[in-house]
């Protein structure tokens, strides 16, 4: 999950005290004067007992919870939501098979009561209560769990947290739009037309992975080749800025072997609307799988590999010469989900049989998806491979149930997002949506339909959408928040004194910050730069003099504390002295930074009291806009400068503004940071993966994808965490991502706030928090209610002797 943008405005706020204007007023005063009054406020403090700011509470009910949210969500969409703003709030508004316990945040029920699991841990089934209620008074059903698990995938979504559910069997091809079921009996052809001969006849319903369609868009100025070239399984392709022959900046490139060719002039085929003539033999590009393609344009014919071409635009179409039918071609597809326990797995498929079948004949069936409602109140589910983490995801938002019914009605009217506004939303959680007012505020109240809403003693919840710290902080002082959010940070320039208060909390959080670089612009498409770009930042003094939170310096991408054995191989590997990430080899290295530049042809030599890289070109740092994220950029800028003699300009955009250009492509290198959405290093490492919508890297590596799905797929548990270790050694070597730091979490909370319990997370649900008006002769932290456990899994599968379990 992205980091929430930290942006920190002038303004932004809430409600004070009950909702009044004077407390208005207070707020805006605070976010106006918050960098001016917040300079002094070490020194002007008057501590009430150790603690920062006021110990009382005013005009401020005791069912009354006042939060700092940071930002203003992107979604409020449990399918779409990838921010932490947005999942921050679902998170109070649905409730998915499991929900966080306090504090460890392991699974504790939620919708649903018990499960059983094979003993492979692949298939799951759920079992619902009955009493679980929407807002609307209906019931919710294993059905709502089915429809919301199925859109996330559904490629027309196009939710960028897809990837969470690419863990059930055969989400991620059907998430790729690679899945497809036949409308009609076919037979499977040697080549796009009808009177071509047919290897065999697929049945109607026969599911088939589409590798490409015909006709097909060339989309690089390489001609395409007379034969097969020499290194053919293994190919380089770099997209270049111009056309061919006309010297407009960076050209195409694809090189096999120690061979390669350049553009042809005019532009070769770019943009031709071409036919696929037959399918070539699998090869890997830029790391990636893929495969070759014989083409025809108008009786030429020629090879090219499927990174070179894309799906024909209908405006490309319309001028090309008129084609009869548009053919898909397809490879049959047996592994379905069975959810049969005794079932014995399917034996690895061979390479498949490959034709052609009309695009026409092919519909989207989510049927082999694995998860189905088996009744009203029973959910199954079968997954891919063994996946350790699985009870902890279904805790996620993105498993979270929506209703079909609700949504469905604004996509007709070609309004989808407003179905989340207060006056539509139908949720299953604890709160409802009471009032939206954009970048200000956000209310919630009790959903009188939750099925424990009695066990709530917080009936209402206002967020606050303060982005400034310094406000924000002067906003907790005077006592208008309780807490200061799981998504705002305290002002780095306070963290001393701050961290000597009583209510001041710090924990290890499962969050890293990295520069991404764009691994197809220069010069950062060299990794002998970018290793020397991040050899010559010393991170050390990142933390200690920019964040100055705790943190810990990143050589690698997955933090060190992550649970499920991960934390247990480091220490390991360290006791043992064999940590590759603990190594000489990575840490802070000037002297060798520049000798990877010089290596990559950017000598660097020595000016005056300090260096320059020759001929090294522009390069361009891009952040979202907060004073944090700018600091860090300009500490690394002035490291680049003067470690390297590499000038980087800095460029900073609002949030939304800077994830379109991002996802244009418009960028050389960028500052993210992730969360951790379940508590095991794929979620990390899973966002490198070539084929994953949270590359934006453009780094894809084939024996990096091997390796995560080997991982994934060894049983082992102990196993499996050395393979995701080798896999994420395997892309630190590829440095796509300029690690920094794993992030702690410091924050504030009020003395009378009980129940809350620091995590790596940072996940607070409000139903587990209550405030106690008696908190100074009460010192314990109890919950407002005990969570109800889960009994030990059932089992599914055949009983010694008898038959599978029903």
């Amino acid at each position: 999950m992205r980091r929430a943008p930290g942006r920190r405005g002038a303004g932004g706020g809430g409600s004070g005290g009950s909702g009044g204007s004077a407390g208005r007023a207070a707020r805006g005063a605070f976010a106006v004067l918050g960098l001016l009054a917040f300079s002094c406020a070490a020194c002007s403090e008057a501590d009430e007992g150790g603690y920062a700011g006021t110990t009382t509470r005013v005009g401020k009910d005791a069912t009354t919870l006042y939060i700092n949210n940071g930002s203003e969500p992107e979604y409020l969409d449990p399918g779409k939501s990838n921010d932490s703003a947005s999942s921050t709030l679902i998170q109070q508004l649905f409730e998915g098979l499991t929900t966080y316990g306090a504090g460890d945040l392991r699974p504790v029920q939620g919708v649903a009561t018990r499960w059983e699991q094979s003993d492979d841990n692949r298939i799951f089934r759920f079992h619902l209560r009955p009493e679980a209620r929407w807002s609307d008074g209906k019931p919710v059903t294993a059905h709502d769990f089915e429809y919301a698990w199925k859109r996330v995938l559904r490629p027309s979504t196009a939710s960028l947290a897809a990837t969470n559910l690419y863990v059930l069997k055969n989400g991620e091809l059907f998430s790729l739009g690679k899945l497809k079921a036949l409308r009609e009996a076919a037979p499977l052809r040697a080549a796009p037309r009808p009177d071509a001969p047919s290897a065999l006849e697929l049945p109607k319903g026969s599911f088939v992975v589409v590798l490409a369609r015909s006709p097909i868009q060339v989309d690089s100025t390489i001609a395409p080749l007379a034969a097969l070239p020499e290194g053919a399984a293994a190919v380089t392709f770099t997209k270049g800025e111009g056309k061919g022959g006309d010297g407009g900046g960076v050209e195409d490139r694809l090189s096999f072997g120690a061979a390669g060719v350049g553009p042809a002039p005019g532009g070769g085929w770019q943009g031709a609307v071409v036919d696929i003539v037959r399918a070539g033999p699998p090869c890997q590009c830029n790391g990636a799988a893929d495969r070759w393609y014989e083409l025809d344009r108008g009786g030429a014919r020629g090879f090219l590999p499927g990174c070179l071409l894309k799906p024909a635009a209908d405006g490309a179409r319309a001028g090309a010469a008129p084609r009869a039918e548009t053919y898909a071609l397809v490879a049959p597809h047996t592994s379905l989900p069975t959810y049969d326990a005794a079932a014995a797995p399917a034996p690895p498929q061979g390479e498949p049989p490959v034709g052609f079948v009309p695009d026409a004949l092919l519909a989207e069936d989510d049927s082999a998806v694995g998860v189905r409602a088996r009744d009203e109140l029973t959910l199954d589910v079968e997954l891919d491979q063994p996946t350790p983490y699985f009870t902890d995801l279904t805790s996620y938002v993105t498993l979270f149930p929506v209703r079909k019914d609700v949504i469905e009605a604004f996509e007709r009217r070609g309004e989808p997002e407003l179905w989340f506004r207060p006056e539509n939303i139908v949720v299953n959680g604890p709160y409802t949506l009471d009032e939206w007012k954009f970048r200000y505020e956000i209310t919630m109240k009790r959903n009188p339909a939750y099925w424990n809403r009695d066990k709530l003693k917080i009936h209402r919840v206002v967020w606050l959408e303060v982005e400034q710290y310094n406000a924000a902080m002067n906003i907790y002082k005077a006592g208008d928040l309780d807490y200061m959010g799981d998504n705002a940070s305290l002002p780095a320039e306070h963290m001393s004194w701050l961290s000597a208060k009583k209510d001041f909390r710090r924990f290890p959080y499962l969050s890293t910050y990295w520069f991404e670089f764009n691994t197809r612009k220069p010069p950062v498409d060299d990794v002998r730069v970018r290793w020397a770009l991040n050899l010559a930042v010393d991170k050390q003094q990142v933390v200690d003099k920019i964040a100055r939170a705790g943190q810990t310096p990143a050589t690698h991408y997955v933090p060190d504390y992550t649970g499920s054995g991960y934390d247990e191989t480091v220490a390991d590997e360290r006791k043992r002295g064999v940590d590759p990430f603990a190594s000489p080899d990575v840490a802070f290295n000037p002297e060798r930074a520049r000798a990877l530049l010089a290596e990559a042809g950017y000598e660097v030599v020595q000016e005056g009291d300090g260096y320059r890289a020759k001929n090294f070109p522009s390069l361009e740092i891009l952040y979202n806009t907060s004073e944090g994220h700018k600091q860090i950029a300009v500490a690394v800028q002035d490291m680049w400068k003067r470690h390297l003699g590499v000038s980087a300009t800095l460029r900073n955009e609002e949030w939304k503004v800077m994830l379109k250009n991002v996802r244009d492509g418009h960028f050389q290198v960028v500052r993210f940071g992730w969360i951790g959405e379940y508590n095991h290093p794929a979620t990390w490492l899973g966002t490198l993966l070539s084929y994953s919508p949270q590359n934006r890297t453009n780094w894809a590596d084939k024996e990096y994808d091997d390796l995560m799905r080997a991982a994934a797929a060894t049983a082992d548990p102990k196993e499996s965490i050395l393979m995701f270790r080798k896999a994420e050694k395997r892309a630190v070597d590829g440095m796509p991502k300029m690690p920094l730091y794993f992030y702690t979490k410091s924050t504030l909370v009020k003395p009378w706030v009980k129940g809350f319990i620091g995590n790596a997370r940072s996940v607070q649900l409000v139903k587990w928090l209550w405030i106690d008006p008696s908190w100074r002769d009460n010192a314990s932290n109890e919950t407002a209610f005990p969570p109800l456990e889960f009994p030990p899994p059932g089992r599914l599968g055949p009983a010694p002797g008898g038959p599978t379990a029903p």
